[in-house]
């Protein structure tokens, strides 16, 4: 019968088995993932000269496997996004998707010196953090966090995104050219905000920042105020 010092000892050594493999696992994604680290950064984080592309670390899988199937369907439009996705099947967006998901998020400020007046940044402020009820505006902390770091299993943060990619994107669901799983929330959002408003915002979020580390909130945490894809949401 094995004793104690034999059990910890096989436990030692399949922790270490099971830590190398992991690492393993890593590297081999990280080289099959070196096209995406061009535009997305070699951990996801980003890089400066791409600010048309958001960073992927520590993004929720859900959110992140949406995305590319949106990209391989049609509901987002990307030449070569779409190129590189169109024939990869949903188990291994996935595993691209949970490969993201589990670095560390970027939190850090896209831009310290957003370009806002004083009136474009309190405009910009009202909105994130409480809606406009007489439009049926959510705050943007309602879905994505009071923090902006997101909600598993699907809400992005918001935290750290340059102001050229927010604004693009809001104006993409605005026009349609950009689509989400029905009921398509943001489509409304954006149809709500006026161009100056969608600047406005763009900008104060390129300057927003959370704690190092910080992920997206527990699934079942909060619930969206509106509906919202698969979401659960408030009850009215």
């Amino acid at each position: 019968m094995a004793s104690t010092a034999d059990l910890m000892r096989f436990l030692a050594a399949a922790l270490a088995l099971a830590l190398t493999q992991l690492a393993v696992a890593d590297d081999d994604m990280r080289e099959r993932l070196a096209t995406c680290a061009a535009c997305h950064g070699d951990e996801g984080q980003g890089i400066r000269g791409a600010e048309y592309f958001p960073h992927l670390a520590g993004k929720p899988s859900g959110y992140l496997l949406e995305q590319l199937q949106g990209f391989r369907e049609g509901r987002r439009a990307n030449t070569q996004m779409t190129w590189l996705v169109q024939y990869l099947d949903d188990p291994y967006m996935k595993e691209i998707a949970d490969y993201y998901a589990q670095l560390p998020p970027r939190t850090h400020a896209a831009d310290a010196h957003p370009n806002l007046t004083a009136d474009q940044a309190a405009l910009a402020a009202r909105l994130v953090n409480d809606g406009d009820a007489s439009r049926h505006l959510p705050a943007c902390g309602a879905c994505h966090g009071k923090n902006l770091a997101g909600l598993q299993p699907s809400v992005p943060a918001l935290v750290a995104l340059p102001a050229d990619y927010v604004a693009a994107q809001l104006g993409a669901w605005r026009t349609g050219t950009r689509k989400s799983v029905a009921p398509d929330c943001m489509h409304d959002v954006a149809s709500a905000l006026s161009e100056a408003e969608i600047v406005a915002i763009a900008n104060y979020l390129s300057g927003r920042s959370s704690d190092e580390g910080v992920k997206p909130a527990a699934a079942g945490s909060f619930a969206p105020p509106v509906a919202c894809g698969v979401l659960p949401r408030q009850a009215p």
